[in-house]
């Protein structure tokens, strides 16, 4: 569906199939920096690690024991189902999102326990629910909120934007897969909110442009905790990694912090917006603060490969990522489709 606003720009429209030929690249070597550390608090990077600034190997991760440096975890693969189902269907199908989630499921290296590693529950269960014949409109966890949404859907907001879909049907969109997985109304809240960042980014607006009817939207739904941390993030950001250690010091569970997904986006836009679009500098700030450090820095490497119409600087060990030239190639053919699809409707 087209949206009722004026045609981007041809000059937009180019930085925008761009940054789509880029997303996958940019989410999978933030997952892969992130994953090593997934779950550690910043003390014990600082104190194993020193300073990380480069992809290490993720040995101290309990479901990755001997894997090589760059290995991806389910942020990436999720990102990937995403962006297939969009490709096989030419458009978003949340059966086809579905059957993705199940293949990518079935396909995912295990744990001793059988479980895919580092998958969140929520998910787990949702897919071995849709497994079972629960149609993906019924499936998600009710009152969960973890972030194993807003990690995977920028492939989704690069084919929107790029294919000119309408708010409204964006927003639809939104919903039902946040609904396949999670069904909570701050996981719905929190989904609309990233895609609109996602696409003021894309479009050449301002992160506090798209979040702030958003984080207002949170106040009144008795959300005001997650409001004001958001406010903060977006209004104040952190200016060092030390700041960002203490702001962020205890989540909602008192322990680990980045695993809910308010915290996971106040991290990740407090975090690009202190970068200064660097992609090294914002992924490894996110990697070096813990928490769910996989998550957060996946998503503010798509923020800034969204942003820079995909000309930011890839970091040195780049090649290193696993299934990288892949990647590209599905990136790449998600960026034509979505044109291709944009010339035929038009």
């Amino acid at each position: 569906m087209r949206s009722l606003k004026a045609e981007i720009p041809a000059s937009r429209k180019e930085n925008i199939h761009n940054a789509a030929c880029e997303v996958l690249p940019a989410i999978a070597y933030g997952d892969a920096a992130g994953l090593p550390v997934e779950g550690k608090p910043a003390e014990y990077i600082h104190e194993r690690y020193g300073r990380i600034a480069e992809l290490q190997a993720p040995s101290d991760h309990p479901f990755f024991p001997g894997s090589a440096r760059g290995t991806v975890s389910d942020d990436m693969q999720l990102s990937l189902a995403v962006a297939r189902s969009l490709l096989k269907n030419n458009g978003f199908s949340i059966e086809s999102l579905a059957d993705e989630h199940i293949a990518t499921y079935r396909q995912a290296p295990r744990t001793a326990e059988g479980v895919p590693c580092g998958w969140g529950g929520s998910t787990v269960r949702a897919v071995e629910r849709m497994i079972s014949g629960v149609s993906p409109r019924k499936s998600g966890e009710k009152d969960k909120a973890g972030n194993g949404v807003v990690m995977k859907m920028a492939p989704l907001v690069v084919w929107q934007v790029l294919g000119e879909v309408d708010r409204r049907t964006r927003r639809g969109q939104y919903d039902l897969l946040t609904n396949m997985t999670h069904n909570s109304e701050i996981a719905r809240i929190c989904t609309r909110l990233h895609g609109e960042v996602l696409s003021a980014l894309l479009e050449g607006r301002t992160v506090s442009e798209a979040a702030d009817r958003f984080i207002q939207t949170l106040a009144v739904n008795d959300f005001s905790k997650e409001s004001e941390l958001l406010y903060r993030a977006v209004y104040n950001p952190c200016q060092t990694d030390e700041e960002l250690a203490e702001r962020y010091a205890a989540g909602k569970s008192g322990t680990g912090y980045g695993f809910y997904v308010p915290e996971t986006l106040a991290i990740a836009y407090d975090i690009f917006l202190g970068a200064g679009g660097d992609m090294q500098a914002a992924v490894y700030r996110a990697v070096n603060l813990g928490g769910d450090s996989d998550s957060t820095a996946s998503i503010v490497a798509a923020m800034i490969a969204c942003q820079s119409g995909g000309a930011y600087k890839e970091p040195p060990d780049m090649e290193s990522v696993q299934g990288i030239e892949q990647l590209r190639t599905v990136s790449t053919q998600l960026a034509e489709a979505a044109l291709r699809r944009t010339v035929k409707l038009g």
